[in-house]
């Protein structure tokens, strides 16, 4: 029998000006990887402003509320955001994916290592971004909008169409009209999940719902700014097309940008880019060796991530237990060469030979 929990998913906000896809990074790299901080209104209010909105609330709450990811609030289990912040006693303070999305923004605010990291979070780890995006992933799959120009005229009857004639309108909450996202969400809620299925919290589960904070079905209002920004994100790095009133997914470029373990997880067509991590590691120890013999680790990892592999040195520790991956030597770097293998810093630099 399986074990199936109600999940609570609040408003949904990301950032308010939805080009502005640079927000969330800006600001993790400004934040304190160490500090714990009292509410993720401080957190705000100390990163980004403490302006008031129009309804006379702090404006730094309304962009901090998706920072954090799965917990339990009044013994209902609420997911709140990607997780770029993580509750701890005292408050919240910086996930690990929080620090690296701000370690690459602070690095190179111009590049697009950043971009491919949050892209990568918000398929991975947000419900609605994940099925919208699923949606689209449909073998000729695209989205209409109303008027020419990217999100153009009125979204709520912006409507995705399918080769087998199938309708969809995504940001439809009329209970009196077609096929919408909360629908959608709810055929398959345990995928929508995403990587959030493996949360301590849900050791045990197998199943879950969605559901609102104050009713049972959780709104959709408003739902198409938000998920604008996410789009924003996806259109800047190739992956979303869009012309004229159209917009349509590039599975080759999705899985180009995002690797094979999201290709597979999205059904995006096969590429020639997709081989199992052994072949990965392969290839980029080759490319990043140096006449020393030495691998800058955190380039390696860099690398590897970006092929849609999240912990790479997870995958080298358990090829290197089989005997297939052999660490010759290592040795201290410089503080440029970042986090080492292990998160050893005596691992900064490695000579790593692939069996």
């Amino acid at each position: 029998m399986s074990d199936m929990v109600s999940i609570v998913l609040p408003q949904l906000v990301l950032w308010y000006d939805s080009t502005r896809i640079q927000t969330w990074p800006a600001i993790m790299a400004k934040a304190r990887p160490e500090a714990i901080y009292a509410s993720t209104r401080a957190f705000g209010k100390e990163f980004y402003t403490d302006r008031l909105t129009y309804s006379g609330h702090s404006a730094a709450d309304n962009m901090s509320k998706n920072l954090p990811g799965l917990e339990t609030r009044r013994s209902r289990l609420v997911l709140r955001g990607i997780g770029l912040l993580e509750k701890t006693k005292g408050g919240y303070r910086v996930s690990e994916h929080g620090k690296r999305l701000g370690e690459q923004y602070q690095i190179d605010p111009g590049g697009t290592e950043w971009v491919k990291t949050l892209g990568r979070l918000l398929l991975l780890r947000e419900p609605r971004t994940r099925v919208l995006v699923k949606l689209l992933s449909e073998p000729g799959a695209a989205l209409y909008f109303t008027d020419d120009g990217w999100w153009g005229g009125a979204i709520r009857r912006a409507v995705i169409k399918f080769e087998d004639g199938r309708r969809f309108l995504p940001f439809n909450d009329r209970l009196d009209e077609s096929y919408n996202l909360r629908e959608a969400m709810n055929a398959d809620s345990w995928w929508a999940l995403g990587r959030w299925r493996d949360h301590p919290l849900l050791e045990g589960v197998d199943d879950c719902e969605f559901v609102g904070q104050a009713k049972e079905r959780f709104s959709l209002h408003a739902l198409s700014v938000p998920l604008r920004g996410a789009c924003e994100v996806l259109q800047f790095l190739g992956v979303l097309r869009h012309q004229a009133d159209r917009c349509w997914l590039d599975h080759d470029t999705a899985a180009e940008v995002f690797g094979m373990a999201l290709a597979e997880d999205f059904g995006w067509k096969e590429t020639g880019h997709h081989k199992p991590f052994y072949e990965w590691l392969t290839h980029f120890a080759e490319r990043l060796r140096v006449d020393t013999g030495f691998i800058v680790a955190s380039e390696l990892r860099n690398m590897l991530r970006a092929q849609g592999f999240e912990n790479p040195d997870r995958e080298i520790a358990q090829l290197e237990s089989e005997g297939r991956v052999v660490i010759e030597a290592s040795d201290y770097g410089q503080s440029r060469h970042g986090v080492g293998l292990y998160d050893d810093p005596g691992k900064q630099l490695i000579k790593l030979r692939v069996c």
